[in-house]
């Protein structure tokens, strides 16, 4: 993974493709594939979490989503959730 949440193979750095083996080398990228989907749902569950006044939650998922495949919208999306687990704590 590259830093602006581009998906690489983790061997040869070829750009990810969505497909479960690298354009380029053949490596094997469902793990990698896993990951990211993984990341997705946490994101999801974030925004849901959000949304039923959860800011605790919200921010733990985004932690552990921006722990397994960063991106810049899961960053900011971590800043709006530490934002309002701050709030929700101040009250």
């Amino acid at each position: 993974m590259s830093g602006n949440g581009v998906l690489c193979c983790p061997v040869c750095q070829a750009r990810f493709r969505v497909a479960a083996e690298c354009s380029r080398c053949g490596a094997d990228l469902t793990a990698l594939m896993l990951l990211a989907a993984h990341a997705y749902v946490l994101r999801q569950s974030a925004r849901q979490s959000l949304g039923l006044g959860d800011a605790h939650s919200a921010l733990a998922s985004t932690r552990v989503a921006q722990g397994l495949h960063s991106t810049p919208e899961g960053r900011l999306l971590q800043i709006v959730c530490t934002a309002a687990s701050l709030v929700m704590s101040a009250a």
